[in-house]
């Protein structure tokens, strides 16, 4: 771990995320528990008053103590659910461990996660172990320090689900949505697989919205985008989308639905939502 975390900076400032052209969203910050440069971007810690605990990439809110649960849950479940088996998870990014902790939830046999910053795993096991839990050690968990996308490349593993839990598309980030990233996760994946990536805000980041569909839909038999409320993230409204090789979220029933969480502790994913978050208004071409 880099950088300073042995005391808290106290302060009054606002940090301003800026999403889009015109456009930024601010969060009051109180103080600073850790702040450091990796190997590959800016990092921070802080505490803002409403949303707690928060972890900042290159100045940008990636996921908060308060609402991580609705990130996490919607890049997670969705697909987990919707396929019939998944035993075999790979999640790419994702070193806060938030995701992890989801895909667990699952009778899941193995899940690797590939993380290109070992700082971001070991900043947020210290400082935001409410997010990640006991994740990282469970025995079914393998963490590669590694380029994801190398990774997928060279690998010969198959996988069942695919989870890309990336920043926005700058940093070490860019290359994550890619068509040719996407492709190399279409030939790792089984002939009933699912990779699902955050896509960004559908309402300020539509141009890098719709860049993720056509990549999904010029891969994968069936490709849609779906929606989850986020209050940390500018505008709120943000969006993730799923390729797939055969199975449809859309179809699920939501008996299936229930049936399939019946042993999986949700705050914000329920089976009356899952075809709502697959309903977005006439701006997005789901």
């Amino acid at each position: 771990m880099c950088g300073s975390s042995g005391g808290v900076l106290a302060m009054t400032q606002w940090i301003s995320d800026v999403v889009g052209p015109g456009y930024a969203q601010s969060i009051q910050v109180e103080s600073i528990l850790y702040e450091g440069r990796s190997a590959f971007q800016h990092i921070q810690v802080a505490i803002s008053p409403m949303f707690g605990r928060m972890l900042i990439l290159d100045h940008a809110v990636q996921t908060t103590e308060v609402d991580e649960f609705i990130y996490h849950e919607m890049l997670a479940h969705p697909a987990l659910v919707s396929h019939p088996h998944p035993r075999r998870v790979l999640v790419i990014g994702g070193g806060d461990g938030g995701t992890l902790e989801e895909v667990l939830k699952h009778a899941v046999e193995h899940v690797t996660l590939v993380e290109i910053d070992r700082d971001v795993v070991e900043v947020s096991r210290a400082l935001l172990p409410s997010i990640c839990g006991r994740a990282f050690d469970d025995g079914r968990v393998r963490l590669l320090i590694d380029d994801g996308i190398a990774f997928v490349r060279r690998t010969h593993e198959k996988f069942d689900v695919i989870l890309v839990d990336s920043t926005d598309p700058k940093g070490p980030g860019v290359a994550l949505f890619s068509e040719a990233f996407y492709a190399a996760c279409g030939r790792v994946l089984t002939d009933e697989g699912m990779v699902v990536a955050q896509s960004g805000s559908y309402i300020f980041q539509r141009g890098l919205t719709k860049l993720v569909r056509e990549h999904l839909r010029s891969l994968f038999p069936l490709a849609m985008t779906y929606w989850a409320a986020i209050p940390a993230y500018p505008g709120v409204l943000w969006s993730f989308t799923c390729g797939s090789k055969r199975h449809d979220p859309r179809a699920l029933p939501p008996e299936q639905i229930a049936g399939r969480l019946k042993s999986v502790s949700t705050r914000y994913y329920q089976p009356h939502m899952h075809p709502m978050a697959f309903t977005l208004p006439p701006l997005i071409d789901g």
